[in-house]
């Protein structure tokens, strides 16, 4: 009898044994769970961080496509509002020999500037063009003189202090295109002059 109840305590500690065994492996199991799932959850965090970063960089880039409300139209300008055209100029990634369309034509001087970005980035040099709407003083001007920019065609431009390297007699051509390298459509381009566009 008493061989008999020591087997059975015998038995029971086995079984004891193993179930502590069994959930001390599932536990460790669960643990290692849960730290994969929270890894994983902080990698969506920061891949959702990092596209929104990309995100708000690349509209930081956006042009503005408003249209100038006070420069006198150009009368009956080689290229007309509407005319299909290809693009000579490489302003741009994209848009040498892409074809587009021009949306206005104004009678008024183009300018070439250099500029010191707003938020001292790298000195932008042969920024083109400009009109006199977007100089802070809204006159004309000459080759050497010193602006300050009001206009937003790029990030971090207005306010900008700039110095007028090349003039050119308008037209200035405001166009919208199709880049050549697939991407979206570029509406209200500001600006080409006439030889920088020509019929298609």
């Amino acid at each position: 009898m008493q061989k008999k109840t020591i087997g059975w305590l015998l038995a029971l500690g086995l079984v004891f044994i193993l179930g502590v065994v069994l959930v001390l492996g599932m536990g460790k199991k669960d643990k290692r769970h849960t730290q994969k799932m929270t890894m994983s959850s902080s990698q969506m965090q920061m891949s959702s961080s990092s596209a929104m970063a990309m995100s708000s960089s690349m509209s930081g880039m956006d042009m503005d496509e408003s249209l100038p409300t006070d420069l006198p139209n150009a009368n009956q300008p080689k290229y007309s509002v509407g005319s299909k055209i290809t693009l000579e100029a490489d302003h741009m990634t994209g848009m040498k020999g892409a074809k587009g369309t021009v949306v206005a034509a104004y009678a008024v001087k183009l300018y070439e500037v250099d500029y010191q970005p707003t938020n001292g980035d790298k000195k932008v040099s042969g920024h083109k063009w400009l009109t006199k709407e977007d100089f802070s003083d809204m006159m004309d001007h000459q080759v050497g003189d010193m602006v300050t920019l009001t206009s937003t065609h790029m990030a971090e431009m207005k306010g900008a202090k700039a110095t007028i390297t090349k003039v050119v007699n308008g037209p200035a051509y405001v166009v919208s295109y199709q880049p050549t390298n697939g991407g979206k459509m570029v509406m209200n381009h500001k600006y080409l002059v006439e030889s920088e566009i020509k019929s298609r």
